[in-house]
């Protein structure tokens, strides 16, 4: 038996028979569970009632047959068939959590995605760690092409999405973000380096794991499928909430695997996600990439993409992630002159101090003391503008 699509052979430390004796994933990157999930792609299975975990939602019931439809980096997807109703199912063979059906059976998520354009489970079955099956209501994939046609309204929809979850945000989590980054770069090896000091209204939402698969049709409308994290991601960062940007960015990353991407583009895809969320997030502290911003998530998502790749053993999309990183070394020499100016503010802001006191205590003879307070703070102004004005656009 061959190694199945699911299968990360490119970090996994053991075969995958070996690993599928035991129940575990040992990788690179850590370890996790996994279950047999081929006796699920038989009628026989769905003739019974599962057991070893919980069932949740609207289960399909009196299933007469059974097809198989896909088998790729996510797990198994199949058909199922009654004599009134059919289902897709996703088959998650290893344990990557349970944001899929968190999404759903948190009752006050749900009712608030309502209206969006997005496709959740209507049952599935879970362990209390990860989501082993996912059913949803039968959907129509859509072919790339239209799918790249249709960017623009497809970031509407996730906007809208994000939008809705806000009222769910929790705090910035800044230490655990630049944390996970800094852990990402080490099991890579990567020779990058980069953190960023974000600002409180960038928050964590629920995780959606939108990517260019996640787009599917019902009734000739295009939606969103709330769906498992990556392996990779799970391995690497865990249960972890990520602001709407970095969510954003990792579709525009993937957006930018099958065409080329300019800034005219990225500027589009930015402004057209700014303008349907809410207007805190894009401030210009927000999307300022001397405070990490946009490009700070694309370069984390660059990461995750090239773990990814690893994992799977796709060789294109590790040259495309390891040039992408070489020309962010360009970017981040940049932002090591700004410090310049930065330290040139600090200088000002330090005349101000000294020459408050000296003229306050007249320790400088005339009015040295005020000449030097003004002179201070004029400089300090001019290195502030400075420093802003040099601040790379966030496309």
């Amino acid at each position: 038996m061959g190694e199945p699509a699911w299968w990360p052979s490119g970090i996994s430390q053991e075969p995958f028979e070996d690993s599928q004796s035991s129940l575990i994933c040992r990788t690179s990157f850590g370890k996790t569970t996994m279950w047999n999930c081929y006796p699920a792609t038989e009628l026989q299975w769905w003739q019974q009632v599962p057991e070893d975990a919980t069932i949740w939602g609207d289960w399909p019931q009196d299933v007469t047959s059974v097809e198989n439809v896909t088998e790729d980096e996510s797990g198994i997807v199949i058909k199922l068939f009654s004599q009134e109703k059919q289902w897709i199912a996703r088959l998650c063979p290893l344990d990557v959590g349970q944001d899929a059906s968190r999404i759903v059976r948190h009752n006050d998520w749900n009712v608030a995605l309502q209206g969006c354009d997005i496709l959740m489970p209507v049952a599935g079955w879970s362990t209390d760690t990860s989501d082993r099956i996912l059913i949803y209501p039968q959907y129509e994939v859509v072919a790339k092409n239209e799918i790249l046609d249709n960017m623009q309204s497809i970031i509407s929809s996730m906007a809208k999405v994000h939008s809705s979850l806000h009222q769910f945000s929790t705090p910035n989590s800044e230490r655990r973000w630049n944390d996970s980054l800094k852990s990402i770069e080490a099991k890579l090896n990567t020779n990058t380096l980069w953190r960023g000091p974000h600002s409180n209204n960038t928050v964590g939402l629920p995780a959606t794991n939108f990517r260019l698969s996640s787009i599917v049709k019902v009734d000739e409308r295009l939606l969103l499928i709330a769906q498992p994290r990556r392996l990779v991601e799970h391995l690497l960062v865990g249960e972890q909430r990520i602001p709407a940007i970095a969510n954003l960015m990792s579709m525009e990353r993937a957006f930018a695997n099958k065409i080329q991407v300019d800034e005219s583009q990225r500027k589009q895809l930015l402004e057209t996600w700014s303008n349907s969320v809410p207007v805190e997030w894009t401030g210009k502290k927000e999307m300022s990439t001397v405070l990490g911003g946009p490009w700070l998530w694309r370069y984390r998502a660059v990461l995750l993409n090239l773990a990814h790749a690893n994992a799977f053993g796709n060789t294109q999309l590790v040259s495309s992630c390891n040039a992408w990183l070489k020309d962010v070394s360009r970017l981040q020499a940049h932002l090591g002159t700004l410090r310049m100016w930065k330290a040139g503010e600090w200088v000002g802001y330090s005349a101000i101090a000294v020459g408050f006191y000296a003229w306050k205590m007249q320790t400088m003879a005339g009015q040295n003391g005020l000449i030097l307070l003004v002179g201070g703070a004029i400089f300090a102004i001019i290195m502030n503008r400075i420093y802003w004005s040099k601040d790379p656009s966030p496309y």
